[in-house]
């Protein structure tokens, strides 16, 4: 349970949040991104993009959020 630093791509906010837990509370759906992604299934070694919607507290605006997996 960490805290990661999450960037507002609006507004610039900067804020914390634990991104493990939005994405087990199921507060959030979190994608696998892109077509081009199948071919990199069958690579080795190769970690998934993830990404989740997160909404801003300071400007109130939805965003696209990338899950270091």
């Amino acid at each position: 349970m960490t805290n990661e630093l999450v960037k507002c791509s609006h507004c610039g906010y900067r804020y914390r949040t634990n991104i493990e837990q939005i994405v087990e509370d199921g507060e959030t759906v979190a994608v696998r991104l892109g077509f081009s992604d199948i071919k990199n299934i069958f690579r080795r070694n190769v970690a998934e993009k993830l990404f989740i919607d997160l909404t801003c507290p300071n400007c109130k605006k939805e965003f696209e959020y990338e899950v270091k997996t």
